[in-house]
C-alpha cells in the first residue's frame, strides 16, 4: 500500500489489500479470486514471466517521449488518484472513530445512563429467560411445498412457536436458507429474520414471504434465540438457541 500511493505500480495475487484494490490500482493481477491450491504455482510462474515480457518491460521501456514511459506515467496517475484516498492514515482514523471509538463511547454513556438502570433491567430479563427457556419450542413450520419454484417466486416462510410465558418481542426468530449438497445437508446460507403476525391456540406465529433468486434444490430450516438487542450480531455467542425438529 506504500509503494502503490508513491506510484510504484504492483503484480501480485488477489490477497489482502490488492484483491480490495487492483481493478483501480493501474497493476497487474496474478491469477483470479479462486482459492489457492498448489497446482496453480506452474500457471502462475508462466503467467508471471508472460506479463513481465508481454507487458511491463515493453511498456516501462519502450515508447518513450524525451525518456518517459508515458503509457507506465498513466498508470502511475491512476494509482496515485484512486489508491490515495482509500489506503491512507487519514482514512484509518476516520474509521477508527467512526466505527469504534465513538460507538464505544456512546455505549458507554447509554449503559451508564440512570444509574446502569438499562443494565439492571437486563440482568432481570436474562434470569426470566433462563428460568422459562426450556419450555420455549418451535411446534410447526411451513409445509414442504413439494412442487417446483420459479426463480423469483415467493414461498412462505412460518413458524409457529410456544414462548412459555415470554413476549414476541423476547425472542427472534429466524430460518436459515441455502442449497441442499447431495447428502442433505444446507450449503453457503442465508439468514431470513421472521416478524410476529399473529398468536393461534397459546402459539405465536411468525412469518415473511421469501423469493429465492437462484435454481437448485433449495432447503432451510428454523431456529430461535433470545433477542435483547437491536443488531442481531451483538447477540453473546453463547446465547441459548433452539433448532426446528
Amino acid at each position: 500500500m506504500k509503494a502503490a500511493i508513491n506510484g510504484v505500480l504492483n503484480f501480485s495475487i488477489l490477497d489482502g489489500w490488492f484483491d480490495e484494490a487492483f481493478e483501480s490500482s493501474g497493476g497487474w493481477a496474478i491469477g483470479d479470486r479462486s482459492p489457492y491450491t498448489p497446482d496453480q504455482d506452474e500457471l502462475h510462474a508462466s503467467y508471471i514471466y508472460s506479463v513481465l515480457e508481454n507487458e511491463i518491460v515493453p511498456m516501462y521501456y519502450q515508447q518513450r517521449e524525451e525518456g518517459v514511459p508515458n503509457a507506465w506515467i498513466q498508470r502511475v496517475k491512476q494509482s496515485l488518484m484512486n489508491l490515495s484516498p482509500q489506503f491512507n492514515c487519514q482514512r484509518m482514523i476516520h474509521e477508527y472513530t467512526a466505527l469504534l471509538y465513538a460507538p464505544a463511547h456512546d455505549g458507554y454513556a447509554a449503559v451508564r445512563r440512570d444509574g446502569f438502570q438499562a443494565a439492571r433491567e437486563k440482568v432481570t430479563w436474562t434470569s426470566e429467560v433462563d428460568r422459562v427457556w426450556d419450555g420455549v419450542r418451535i411446534e410447526d413450520a411451513t409445509p414442504d411445498t413439494g412442487n417446483s419454484l420459479l426463480t423469483g417466486q415467493t414461498v412462505l416462510l412460518r413458524a409457529g412457536v410456544y414462548l412459555n410465558g415470554l413476549q414476541p418481542g423476547d425472542v427472534r426468530v429466524e430460518a436459515v436458507v441455502g442449497p441442499v449438497s447431495p447428502d442433505g445437508l444446507l450449503e453457503e446460507t442465508m439468514v431470513v429474520s421472521l416478524p410476529p403476525t399473529a398468536e393461534q391456540g397459546g402459539a405465536h406465529v411468525f412469518e415473511r414471504e421469501f423469493a429465492p433468486h437462484r435454481t437448485g434444490r433449495l432447503g432451510y430450516t428454523l431456529r430461535i434465540a433470545p433477542n435483547h438487542a437491536e443488531d442481531p450480531l451483538s447477540r453473546p455467542c453463547r446465547a441459548p438457541m433452539k433448532w426446528a425438529r
